[in-house]
């Protein structure tokens, strides 16, 4: 028998379009909360519990007082719903608990409340509530049945009022659900104690923790010459961060996993480097050389893994235009962590690598390595570090003390510029520029030797 706290979900009321908001006619409750026990559920099964759902479709009928009993064996029964009223203004959450507080259940309903107000900015605070029939038991059917069965702890918890227009709106967002899920998981997490799931594992959807030279530097040890054909691993590194914090993602994690995928821009499997796809997007067992997703330049390559990760690791809608040529294939948000990229470690069965046992772990092995790395290009104390520093982190200080000089010496007008393409070929018309310059200020400096 599992010892796994059990959770029983229950979407309030029938299919897509029941309960529509009068102010906000895009919004309909039932379809509310179905998309949001789906969250709830990945949610508290990504921290350990054990979740079942009353129904299997969000078209499936099924009367309330039923729904309650489907919780019998469980350690909890919550029923989600949002409220209606005919004043505008009303605008809180109420969490409906046992008449009699059994089981002390007020003390996680409150603090569930009170959650979902901050959540939601609501006009008025988070409060529970209770509500008896004629015969002084649970007036509510779903609770009703709960009780019946033995459930411990049974809430209804009405996510304020969606004759609020903001209450509606603010609904309305998926992210918005995904923030509620995430939130009412941790508390049950934090009221029962339950310490397993998302403990030591590694969330895909963040703000990056390396910078671009770390992550340039570590690449370069493993491989100094890295199979670059449009840009430098430099600017690679920052287009990392910066599409990854378009969207949500950690372009850190991004860029460990395209270190797995190429071998550190070494290539030499299914992908070549020229198709500027940086983590294997379309490469399929079995394919031949050539045969995988292919991108116009470097910075589309990384916008599609950076979205790829995204459908994997959250439901919320890209942020920019979709160029990831799979992304409507993968089950969204079905893999939050490093660690459960790979089918074989994921409890939902899905990953961005199939079977991958290990994939997951290979990355933030990497992702490791990076963050340990010192990045050289951190200002000394006190001093303003040059903009260009960063583009230039995992070079030879010899080639950036050369930089500097002609910089400050003015034979180089734009270091960033120069910075940028450190690593590519220069034409002759470049070189024959710069020693034109370089034998003007040698010129220059021998007619005034004290300047």
């Amino acid at each position: 028998m599992s010892n796994k706290v059990k959770v029983c979900l229950d979407a309030g009321h029938v299919g897509s379009k029941y309960n529509q908001s009068p102010v906000v006619k895009t919004y309909y409750e039932s379809a509310m909360v179905w998309s949001l026990h789906l969250k709830l559920k990945a949610a508290l099964e990504a921290r350990g519990f054990e979740v079942v759902t009353t129904r299997k479709t969000i078209d499936t009928k099924m009367d309330v007082y039923d729904r309650g009993t489907a919780s019998k064996g469980c350690d909890v029964f919550l029923s989600l719903h949002s409220n209606a009223c005919g004043t505008e203004s009303v605008d809180y959450p109420v969490v409906y608990r046992a008449h009699d507080n059994l089981n002390n259940a007020d003390a996680i309903a409150l603090k569930i409340a009170k959650k979902i107000g901050e959540l939601m900015g609501t006009t008025q605070a988070g409060r529970t509530a209770t509500r008896k029939n004629s015969s002084g038991g649970e007036y509510y059917g779903v609770l009703r049945g709960a009780r019946a069965v033995g459930t411990p702890l049974y809430l209804l918890i009405e996510h304020s009022f969606h004759t609020n227009t903001a209450a509606a709106k603010w609904l309305s967002q998926d992210g918005n659900l995904e923030k509620l899920a995430e939130a009412e998981a941790e508390l049950l997490a934090e009221h029962y104690g339950v310490t397993s799931g998302t403990e030591g594992r590694t969330a895909i959807m963040g703000e990056a923790q390396a910078t671009a030279g770390q992550m340039a530097l570590f690449c370069r040890s493993k491989n100094p010459a890295p199979k670059l054909t449009a840009c430098s691993l430099e600017e690679l590194a920052e287009m990392f961060l910066e599409e990854g914090k378009a969207e949500g993602v950690r372009g850190d994690v991004a860029f460990a996993q395209s270190l797995h995928e190429t071998g550190y821009f070494k290539y030499g499997g299914i992908v070549t480097p020229e198709m500027n796809n940086f983590a294997g997007i379309g490469a399929l067992n079995g394919n031949a050389t050539g045969q995988a997703a292919s991108f116009p330049d470097p910075r589309t390559g990384v916008r599609a893994q950076i979205q790829h990760l995204k459908a994997y690791a959250s439901t919320e809608a890209l942020t920019k235009a979709c160029v990831d040529p799979r992304f409507s294939l993968v089950s969204r948000g079905s893999a939050p962590y490093v660690e459960w990229l790979g089918a074989a470690d994921n409890p939902n069965g899905k990953g961005w690598a199939v079977p991958g046992k290990g994939y997951g772990e290979k990355v933030t092995a990497l992702l490791e390595q990076i963050l340990r790395t010192e990045d050289p290009s951190s200002p000394a104390a006190g001093m303003p570090e040059p903009a260009w520093a960063k583009l230039v982190a995992g070079y030879p200080q010899y080639q950036k003390d050369g930089l500097e000089a002609l910089a400050e010496a003015g034979i180089l007008d734009s270091p960033e510029t120069w910075a940028g393409r450190f690593g590519r070929d220069m034409t002759v018309g470049e070189a024959i520029g710069i020693m034109g310059k370089l034998l003007a200020w040698i010129q220059a400096a021998g007619e005034n030797p004290a300047g």
